[in-house]
Order: structure tokens, then C-alpha cells, then sequence
């Protein structure tokens, strides 16, 4: 996630947007330096859904008190950065996970929720300008993500978006840069020229998350047209028409989980799941192509993925949310939990083509209440990564998971506070 907003506000009254000729600073430790796009108009955001400000000042408060994790490590270093859970009513209680490579959990630490958290920040700050209540979070994360990604490549295309909008929001040329970072890693480093696709080429044999890769192929036309790259467009457009080739199920018309890349260079499916997170990703993706190319399958595509989200089961006609996955192999729909960030991920995708076709505003309206009337944990300010159909504490079965469910994770809290408050920025 995602897929932003700023991007959105902008290429529907753009589309084509025109390039600076000046360039950024240095950038990743050396003297290149990376052409500067220009800067998005700001469409005007408002803050209207009182309900959705309180929970969002609610969770920032309690990540402000409980999320920063010192001793967390990026590369054998300690960096500090954010905890991956800690327990719900005893936040002395972190990281509940597996031991990293040196055996300690507590020097465990994910990049990519960094920047969940300041893209949280970032659009608080547009939505709340007078409110400084998380200025030094906003100052730190800041700081934090801008040492972390110059170096960090991985073929997922909605950390390019993150960087760019948040970087284009607090006018910060470094997040800028990273972003253009990203871009280039996508092509230089995951894009097999052969295949016409983004996937993770150094996995034997090759593979890719479908969402990710269809986020990066829609990353590389944005980046190609913001700063000029012919090459990177071609790219994108050939990911995305790959995938929809063969990672689109017949049945279902809904995307497959993953996908491998044989020897051969033949692709077959590797999860024939479909996850709602999967859905909602590359229905994101679908739509930012769609709003750059004008190709009108990429929205009727996204369209047909969105209508069968609701079909198919995935969606709890009783209580709301989506379930886990629907197995499109074997047609078993798997509705042991829900997870937190399925509903994330489906509600920007909804808000983001009811920006360009409002087809789908009771949906959108429907689950922005559910995240936040069910899958907030009202008491103690925050979410689960997963909760049961009746969104109860989770508890995984022996060897599956952590047990009692009853720990926030920054994943879970980031990703929400995100998609809620794309509901409130228009």
C-alpha cells in the first residue's frame, strides 16, 4: 500500500505531468543525482469523518507511546525503528514472533512498517495542519525511512508510491529520491527483459506475489512518465499485460496468490489462492495504468476482480469483512479468520476507482464501518493482525502462529490508519 492519494488527486487532473529539468540532491552514497518531478497540486483535503479522527489521534497516540522498539536492528546494526506487536493490555510485552538471525526477537525489525507509519503521520498532518501532538514521530520517521531505503530494494511496487507521496507531501527531495530508487531497482534488478515481468529473478526458481509485481509494473509507468523513462513505461505495460495473462483465473476472474517462473520461462501458478489483500492491490494497480494509459481493460478488469470480491463468499454477508482466502483450485473458501490488511488493502482499492468510476460506494462506505467498528479494538487504541469471522482474539493452532492473538502489530495499525484516512482525503 497502496495506490496514494496525492497521486490520485493529481493524474485525474493531469494525467501527463510535466518535468522539471533541475535535479535533486545526492542520493544511495554516491554522486548520482535524480531528476526532480514536479510537485503535485494539493487537491484540498478536508477532515470531515469525526469518528475516523478519533480512532486516528487514538492509535497514534498509543503507537507514540509503545511503538518505538530501540534496540531493532536493519542489517546487523542497531537502528532502532518500530517493534513488530506488542501484547494489547501489557505493552511491556514485544515481539512475539520468531527469533531473527541472532536469535533475539527483540532485535527484530521490518523496514516496510516504518513506512507504514510514516505515511500514517504524513496524512495527519495534511488532514490536521494546526495539530503538532506527533511532530516528533513525524520528525523521527522521517529520518528513519529517508537512512532506510536508499539501499533497500524488493520487487514490491507499493513502496515506490509511499515514498513518492510522502516525500511530495512534506516536500522532502531524499523520499523523493528513494522512490525514484525504487523504480530504477524494479527495472534494473527484478524486470526480466526475456519475460516482460517484474518478479524476484534471485528466488530459485523465480517467483513473484502477484499484487506486488502488478503494483511494480503500474510503479514503473508512473515513475517512466514523471521523469522521463520510455524504457521503465514499456516495462510496466508489459508486467501488467503479462500477469493479466496468466495470473487471472478463468473461473473466478479473480488473481491468483503467486506465480512461478520456470526454467523455461514458462509461468505457472504457485498459490491458487484468492486472498481479498491480492485483489485489492492489483485492483489499485489496474487503476493507476488505467488512469496513465487510457487502456480501457485495465478498469473493466479491475471492475469484474471487485464485483467478484462480493460474489464469490470472500465477503461475511452476516457479520461484514472478507474472509481469509478462497481456494480457486480446489472452490473451498477458507474462513477460519480475516486479516486486518485484506480489508486495508480492498478499501483503497475501492475508494481509489470510486475516484475514477463511483461504482462501488456502498461497498467503500461499508467496510471503512466495519475496519473501524470491528476491527478496531476500541479499548486499548489499536489492531490485530487477524481476528476471527466474529472479530473476536484469534487463537492460532500449535506450530501456526503466536497463540493468543491479543497483540497489536505496527503492520496492522499503519496499514488501517492509512486506508482510513484515504476515506477523509479527497
Amino acid at each position: 500500500m497502496h495506490q496514494r492519494k496525492l497521486f490520485y488527486c493529481s493524474i485525474l487532473c493531469l494525467i501527463v505531468l510535466s518535468l522539471l529539468l533541475a535535479a535533486c540532491g545526492p542520493f544511495g552514497g554516491n554522486a548520482t543525482t535524480t531528476p526532480t518531478p514536479t510537485k503535485v497540486p494539493n487537491a484540498g483535503t478536508t477532515s470531515t469523518g469525526t469518528t475516523i479522527d478519533q480512532l486516528t489521534q487514538a492509535v497514534l497516540q498509543n503507537m507514540h507511546l509503545h511503538s518505538w522498539n530501540t534496540l531493532a536492528m536493519s542489517k546487523n546494526v542497531v537502528t532502532g525503528g518500530l517493534y513488530i506487536n506488542w501484547k494489547m493490555n501489557d505493552p511491556s510485552v514485544t515481539n512475539a514472533v520468531r527469533p531473527g538471525p541472532d536469535g533475539n526477537p527483540q532485535h527484530n525489525h521490518d523496514p516496510q512498517v516504518d513506512l507504514f507509519y510514516l505515511t500514517s503521520l504524513v496524512e495527519y498532518h495534511q488532514l490536521h495542519p494546526q495539530d503538532q501532538s506527533f511532530a516528533s514521530d513525524l520528525a523521527r520517521m522521517t529520518t528513519v525511512v529517508v537512512s532506510e531505503y536508499p539501499s533497500y530494494s524488493v520487487p514490491k511496487g507499493w513502496i515506490y508510491f509511499y515514498l513518492l507521496n510522502d516525500g511530495l507531501l512534506l516536500q522532502n527531495s531524499d523520499l523523493v529520491n528513494e522512490a525514484y530508487t525504487a523504480a530504477n531497482n524494479f527495472y534494473r534488478t527484478w524486470y526480466d527483459k526475456k519475460l516482460g515481468v517484474v518478479y524476484d529473478i534471485k528466488h530459485t526458481p523465480g517467483d513473484y506475489g502477484v499484487d506486488h509485481s502488478m503494483m511494480a509494473g503500474a510503479a514503473l509507468i508512473d515513475a517512466g512518465k514523471r521523469w522521463n523513462v520510455p524504457a521503465w513505461v514499456t516495462a510496466g505495460k508489459s508486467t501488467i499485460d503479462t500477469i493479466l495473462a496468466v495470473a487471472l483465473d478463468p473461473k473466478y476472474h479473480m488473481f491468483y496468490d503467486s506465480m512461478v517462473v520456470n526454467a523455461d520461462g514458462h509461468e505457472t501458478v504457485q498459490n491458487y489462492q484468492a486472498k481479498p489483500s491480492t485483489q485489492g492491490q492489483t485492483v489499485d494497480a489496474l487503476v493507476i495504468a488505467y488512469t496513465l494509459t487510457h487502456k480501457t481493460n485495465y478498469l473493466n478488469v479491475a471492475r469484474e476482480v471487485l464485483q467478484n470480491l462480493y460474489s464469490s463468499g470472500l465477503w461475511d454477508s452476516k457479520n461484514g469483512g472478507f474472509f481469509f482466502a478462497l481456494d480457486m483450485k480446489s472452490g473451498k473458501l477458507l474462513t477460519d479468520y480475516k486479516e486486518t490488511r485484506s480489508q486495508t488493502l480492498v478499501l483503497l482499492a475501492l475508494q481509489h476507482f470510486n475516484q475514477v468510476k463511483p461504482q462501488f460506494t456502498q461497498q467503500e462506505q461499508q467496510l471503512t464501518s466495519v475496519i473501524a467498528n470491528h476491527f478496531y479494538q476500541s479499548t486499548y487504541h489499536g489492531f490485530f493482525y487477524r481476528v476471527t469471522p466474529t472479530f473476536q482474539v484469534y487463537y492460532s493452532r500449535p506450530g501456526t502462529g503466536i497463540g493468543v492473538e491479543d497483540y497489536f502489530t505496527t503492520e496492522a495499525m499503519g496499514s488501517a490508519l492509512d486506508a482510513l484516512q484515504t476515506t477523509e482525503l479527497k
